[in-house]
């Protein structure tokens, strides 16, 4: 497997996409009520935006195949060792919030390496005729929670959130100039 490329087109869009009113919340709300990898949902969004290769069902799973491992062994338990260090306690305050930091920043670069190892693994697949953006969703939101208790209400608003983000983004993209001038 060839180098990793940390900041390639997906984690600039990444970035860009995450930035844009409401996404954020919309994100971490579906990390938190639905078990979704915002990561790989990032990675679907920009198969749609960028690519215009939305993911069939298949690709959504083999995507998961190529990350889990990874996000498994890295990203979940820095984040869960973050959250850990969230809530005030007593004693050692400062030194509580530096950690929380160094392990903040340790997170987002485990996120960012499985951001670059899915746009590697979009980059070698053979693109096949995808769903429209809204049944690309529904594949991250399957309800497989144990018996969990799912705002649903949220998650709604949350997936209609990410696709008013959508919209600004094939907007601007449809807005801009031509590259080369015409």
């Amino acid at each position: 497997m060839s180098e990793l490329d940390l900041d390639g087109p997906l984690w600039r869009f990444a970035l860009e996409f995450y930035a844009l009113p409401s996404v954020a919340e919309a994100c971490l709300t579906l990390q938190d009520e639905a078990q979704v990898d915002v990561i790989q949902l990032l990675a679907a969004i920009y198969a749609v935006l960028i690519l215009e290769q939305p993911l069939s069902a298949e690709d959504v799973a083999e995507l998961g195949r190529q990350t889990t491992e990874w996000r498994a062994a890295t990203v979940l338990p820095l984040r869960e060792i973050r959250r850990v260090l969230k809530p005030p306690r007593d004693g050692f305050p400062e030194e509580r919030r530096r950690l929380r930091e160094k392990v903040k920043a340790a997170e987002l670069l485990a996120e960012q390496i499985q951001l670059a190892m899915a746009e590697q693994w979009l980059d070698g697949r053979v693109a096949k005729l995808g769903p429209p953006a809204p049944e690309v969703f529904a594949l991250f939101l399957k309800d497989d929670t144990a018996g969990q208790p799912r705002n649903e209400r949220a998650i709604s608003t949350a997936v209609s959130a990410l696709g008013i983000a959508m919209d600004v983004i094939i907007r601007n993209r449809s807005n801009a100039e031509p590259l080369d001038g015409q």
